[in-house]
């Protein structure tokens, strides 16, 4: 009797050993297919919401005028940087005929939800994860403002359902082994650790890829846009002896390469905050902190106000700081509209408070984050000048200083940008 209870409590005691492993693997399997599907999944939607952004709203809208025709797809270079790039686009003209970057791009407006279409008929950035035919792709459009055409970028994810199905069949025989053979678990979830990161390194080397590419392009842009601003200038330099009807034509080529010259430049920056990385310098000054923004409204914003106390002096990277509170401003005096601007500072318990508030059209709330994008312009009431790489330039440098950057809306109307930035105070 002694040794069959003993049996029936070793029995219960496996039993019981095996169904916490059991559960234990299923759950940790569970997760870990989810936070790593999520991951993946986040990662190739917002590469596609860039990439529509960069080309709708930059080099289209650079190439395209504001009347397009399928044929000036071809004409623009659009085409050509689409098979050079590997993308897949349909841009639906609305007219019956319709330019498509390849054979195998299936009739975009015809496989998305109507709710696609309502935000891409409301000048909205749309995505959507599709199955035609059993090829799963994701769909992201975009409109050329203000009126088209639409430009549906497909992007192929069966890569990515692979991806996902293998890292499944592993999970699940992960947890069989867990369950069958405990002695052999931290075995096995060293391998499946392993393979986590190596989808990590995967998406990170693809993310460095891009940035990369960023990269090349723009020093590669830099040589002829410098040379395209002084023959733009030596003609604007002439303008006078030009007739009246030319003028115009000269004004608006000297501002736009001016204009293409400010974003290769910005481009440069951020390739060169990327590289950085976490590893990026501070040089660390004394900084008066009233002086410098006093410095930056007069050259950048005369008309806005300075609030910062008399004598205020911190230690930090007075370059980066001096960068952020220009961008902001440039922000500010874009969007205002010749609205009041008022820059403020303090310090609260070692940290510096600048705030930069406008009076303009503000922000809807869910783009309070987004604003800080790349590529992002905000609502249409704030699009401006603006190749919307400055907040995200202003991002990066207070990254590098241990800052938080935040944007909110006023009460009254306009937006208020707040950087608080860690300093030395006792100096």
């Amino acid at each position: 009797m002694i040794v069959r209870r003993g049996r029936r409590v070793r029995a219960r005691l496996v039993l019981t050993v095996m169904g916490l492993v059991t559960v234990a693997a299923v759950a940790l399997s569970a997760l870990a297919f989810a936070l790593v599907s999520r991951s993946l999944r986040a990662e190739v939607l917002d590469r596609a919401i860039e990439e529509a952004r960069f080309t709708v709203g930059v080099l289209a809208g650079e190439r395209l005028a504001a009347t397009v025709a399928p044929a000036d797809i071809e004409a623009s270079g659009l085409a050509d940087d689409f098979e050079r790039r590997g993308i897949d686009v349909y841009v639906d003209f609305a007219r019956g005929e319709d330019f498509v970057s390849g054979l195998d791009v299936p009739t975009a407006p015809e496989i998305v939800s109507s709710g696609v279409l309502d935000l891409v008929d409301a000048g909205r950035v749309a995505a959507e994860w599709i199955d035609v035919e059993g090829v799963p792709y994701l769909v992201t459009a975009a409109r050329k403002p203000p009126s088209g055409p639409d430009f549906y970028f497909v992007t192929d994810t069966s890569g990515v359902e692979s991806a996902l199905g293998q890292l499944r069949l592993v999970l699940f025989g992960a947890s069989a082994v867990l369950v069958l053979v405990g002695g052999l678990a931290g075995w096995r979830m060293a391998r499946l650790t392993g393979s986590l990161a190596d989808t990590v390194d995967e998406l990170t080397a693809a993310r460095d890829r891009e940035r990369r590419f960023v990269a090349d392009v723009s020093h590669e842009l830099r040589t002829p846009v410098t040379a395209l601003v002084q023959e733009a200038a030596e003609l604007a330099g002439e303008r006078d002896a030009l007739p009246a009807e030319r003028r115009r034509v000269v004004e608006l080529l000297d501002r736009d390469v001016r204009r293409l010259r400010g974003l290769v430049e910005e481009l440069l920056e951020l390739s060169r905050l990327d590289a950085a990385g976490d590893a990026a310098d501070l040089e660390l000054d004394d900084v008066d902190v009233a002086r410098l923004l006093a410095a930056i409204v007069a050259q950048r914003l005369p008309g806005a106000a300075v609030q910062a106390p008399a004598g205020l002096r911190v230690r930090t990277d007075r370059r980066r700081l001096e960068r952020i509170v220009a961008n902001l401003v440039d922000n500010a005096r874009v969007h205002a509209d010749g609205r009041s601007v008022t820059v403020h500072a303090d310090v609260d318990d070692a940290t510096l408070v600048v705030e930069v508030a406008d009076r303009g059209p503000g922000v809807p709330d869910d783009d309070l984050e987004r604003i800080f994008d790349r590529f992002t312009m905000g609502d249409a009431a704030r699009a401006g000048a603006g190749s919307g790489l400055g907040l995200a330039i202003v991002r990066e440098h207070a990254r590098v200083l241990h800052a938080e950057v935040t944007a909110r809306n006023r009460e009254a109307g306009g937006l208020v940008v707040e950087v608080r930035v860690p300093v030395m105070t006792d100096l």
